[in-house]
Formats: structure tokens, C-alpha cells, sequence
């Protein structure tokens, strides 16, 4: 959910030329520019439980002009589930649609058979499922213990990561940024 910010390949042929002043000053500028992001991402996000603005994230990578802001995955570029947030961040950001779920939670045993290959169809096979069947809901007679079917409804797209008026922010602070020093490269010159 990280966004770019363009304009960046300029950036870098421009900050070859500048003094390590300079350097130091966008470092600093960047960081104004992270925490503004973040304060923005902190006050759209939803609050219901507070795990969302919790796992809210900046990391200021100076040596490569990048900043990263939101839901960020810990270390590396392995992101496997609880390192990025909580796992729904991904249905708050980006809506979902209605729909319906086989749910095969709570199954001890199950077994895929075939491979899809050679006429094989490839299914899941769920074993030990309880003998008692379930009384009420939409998965009444089904017995306990195995798959059954949820209905998921639709949520609407709530954005608090990517936001187009974080762009126009970073963009005006670097430009006072870049006038700054090249007012200064000028007098200097």
C-alpha cells in the first residue's frame, strides 16, 4: 500500500550536485514530510478498536530518498500476515464485495486429492467431521465440524493509506525545498 512520489529520477540526478548541507537539509525535510503523511493517516483512519492507527508506520530511508508511511510490513520484503498490520487494513483501504465464503475453520483433518493434471480435478477432501448436526442459521443439517457456508456483505472503500492531497504536500514542501538551495548554489556561485 506504499505509494510512489514522482518526479524522483530528477531528484536523484539533481542531489549529486548538491553540497552534503543540502543533503542533510532534504533528510530533514523529508522527515516534516513523513510525519505530515502520517499525522493525515492517523486522523482518516478508523478507530473502532484502535489496532488499525496502532500499526500505522513511517520509515525514513535517507541514503535512498525514500520515505514510507502506513501500513508497513516489518523487515524485508517477506510479508507474511501480522507483520503489516492487522490483516483487514488491506478490506478498510480498499472496500470489499458481497459474497459467499466456504469457512473450514476449526477442521482438524483435511486432505487434498489430485493435481489437477491428467483429468485429476483437484478437490479437498475433510475428514472427522462430527456426528451432531447444527440446529439453527443458514447451515442447518450440516454436521459440526465441517465446511460451511458464510455470507460476507459489502463494505465500502474507506482510503486512509493513499490519499492524493499527501502528494500536493510533499510536492509544495519540496519546492520551497529546491528553491531554497538553489538560491543558495546560486549566491554561492
Amino acid at each position: 500500500m506504499a505509494e510512489k512520489v514522482e518526479g524522483l529520477a530528477e531528484a536523484y540526478a539533481l542531489f549529486a550536485q548538491v553540497p552534503d548541507a543540502a543533503e542533510h537539509e532534504l533528510g530533514v525535510e523529508m522527515a516534516i514530510i513523513g510525519r505530515e503523511i502520517l499525522a493525515a493517516q492517523h486522523a482518516d483512519v478508523a478507530k473502532l478498536t484502535g489496532a488499525l492507527d496502532a500499526a500505522l508506520a513511517l520509515q525514513l530511508l535517507i541514503d535512498r530518498l525514500k520515505i514510507r508511511v502506513g501500513l508497513l510490513a516489518k523487515g524485508g520484503r517477506g510479508r507474511r500476515a501480522g507483520q503489516g498490520g492487522p490483516f483487514y487494513g488491506r478490506f478498510v483501504e480498499f472496500g470489499r464485495s458481497a459474497q459467499t465464503v466456504v469457512v473450514t475453520r476449526r477442521i482438524k483433518k483435511r486432505r487434498a486429492r489430485g493435481n489437477n493434471k491428467n483429468g485429476n480435478t483437484r478437490r479437498i477432501e475433510y475428514q472427522r467431521a462430527s456426528t451432531r448436526l447444527r440446529r439453527r442459521g443458514p447451515n442447518r443439517g450440516t454436521p459440526i465440524g465441517s465446511p460451511y457456508k458464510l455470507r460476507v456483505r459489502v463494505r465500502q472503500a474507506h482510503p486512509f493509506v493513499a490519499q492524493p492531497l499527501l502528494q500536493e504536500t510533499a510536492d509544495l514542501h519540496l519546492s520551497d525545498y529546491w528553491a531554497k538551495v538553489l538560491a543558495l548554489a546560486g549566491d554561492a556561485a
